[in-house]
């Protein structure tokens, strides 16, 4: 057993850091919407291993909420994104990549 939690948090601890590097040079607030959702389901996952390992369930409520933070989070950067131009100014890059 103390393989397989060895494996899964440098697999976790992994994810998590290449998650930071990712939202730190995201050209756009979409990139960095999307690593900031994987990497609460990175804290998620870690939350759920640590919690199978010591045979507690009293970390359950906080991975319901976490997940639900996660969702509510996401839901609101999408909205707020979508009225800006930084998506808009995105799509007129690449429509003129193809036309001289």
């Amino acid at each position: 057993m103390t393989l397989v939690l060895i494996a899964a948090s440098v697999m976790l601890g992994t994810a998590a850091l290449l998650t930071v590097i990712r939202l730190t040079i995201g050209p756009t607030i979409l990139d960095r919407s999307v690593a900031l959702d994987v990497l609460m389901a990175v804290t998620i996952c870690g939350i759920a291993v640590y919690s199978a390992h010591r045979h507690t369930t009293y970390a359950l409520p906080v991975l319901v909420v976490l997940a639900m933070v996660g969702f509510v989070g996401s839901v609101s950067i999408a909205r707020y994104a979508s009225g800006t131009d930084d998506v808009e100014a995105e799509d007129d890059n690449d429509d003129h990549r193809g036309h001289p």
